[in-house]
């Protein structure tokens, strides 16, 4: 299948290199790709991993219109204020009738049952497995293998800067210390501010209710609060009491609609949630025929983003 991808940062070229490893078997191409620092590449025999760059294409559909390709992977950085340009980018695809494959959670969080309606008119096909734990499946583990379940609600830790920022608190060190860390380690936002203050844990938040749960919300319906306020001092006394603080996400079906919530909150060390170190992330759902199930990564980096993207697109390609 030929490939336009929107966007290329470390998870784009992590996509581009592990298709070339699977070439022999899933023969997948990058036939276009879209950046906005380095221009537009095109090839329709496909493109390298690392690939020459012209002037940018400036309109979407312009850009889609030249690449015809098949599937369009949109990579760009999350807005979570509003979820776009990339709510317009999906949109562009789905009016030419093109399946969509995302990784950025800000288009579920904000207009996924618009997003879902407009690829079923078009006929199309719509994933994003990426856009909250990776390439660990959460959304395909509730679609292929909890037939007959009823989500009650989850609660899961979802942003890996935060812990990593947690953990050099605990070890005594800064703020500003820990976004660097998490800054080399590659799992920041753009702007980090939108993990510190728990913005990116209310977009997967808000992404995992409408999806799961049947919820209309977006990331400014979730009650947030990030880790601003924590300090060395604040952790380190929490420590000699066998507790620590993971910024965590819930969600349960009340009466009233779907509540959520992204809070810092303090856990005993034997909780599970509190065995989430580095980039580790879980989620654990609650239903009513098959109890508490969830989906674990240990340790994952942009790799497993792009094989989340990779899964997807070969799922698009078996229902061809």
């Amino acid at each position: 299948m030929r490939l336009a991808l929107i966007g290329y940062g470390n998870v784009g070229r992590a996509f581009a290199r592990l298709l070339e490893a699977q070439r022999k078997v899933y023969p997948f191409r990058i036939v276009a790709i879209q950046t906005l620092r380095h221009g537009s590449a095109f090839d329709q025999r496909g493109l390298a991993a690392d690939p020459e760059f012209g002037p940018r294409i400036e309109s979407i559909d312009d850009f889609l219109d030249r690449a015809r390709p098949e599937v369009v992977v949109e990579i760009t950085t999350l807005n979570p204020a509003s979820g776009e340009p990339a709510i317009s980018h999906i949109r562009s695809a789905f009016a030419r009738a093109k399946h969509v494959v995302t990784a950025n959670k800000g288009p579920i969080a904000h207009a996924y049952a618009a997003l879902v309606e407009e690829a079923r008119q078009a006929g199309v096909e719509f994933r994003f497995e990426s856009t909250v734990m990776d390439g660990a499946p959460v959304f395909n583990l509730v679609r292929n293998n909890l037939p007959g379940c009823k989500l009650r609600g989850f609660r899961g830790i979802l942003n890996s800067t935060t812990n990593v920022v947690i953990d050099a608190l605990r070890a005594g060190r800064t703020l500003a210390e820990g976004i660097e860390d998490a800054r080399r380690i590659g799992v920041t936002e753009a702007d980090a501010t939108y993990d510190i203050d728990g913005w990116d844990a209310a977009a997967k938040a808000a992404a995992l209710a409408n999806v799961l749960l049947g919820a209309k919300v977006t990331p400014l319906d979730v009650d947030r609060r990030g880790i601003s306020r924590l300090t060395p001092e604040k952790l380190a006394d929490l420590k000699k009491q066998g507790k620590t603080i993971r910024l965590v996400s819930r969600a349960r079906v009340a009466s009233n609609g779907v509540k959520l919530r992204v809070r810092a909150e303090v856990l005993e060390e034997t909780d599970i949630l509190a065995t989430a170190h580095g980039t580790t992330n879980l989620l654990l759902l609650d239903t009513d025929l098959m109890g508490t199930v969830g989906s674990i990564e240990i340790n994952p980096g942009v790799e497993q983003t792009a094989y989340g993207l990779f899964s997807d697109v070969v799922d698009i390609a078996k229902t061809l």
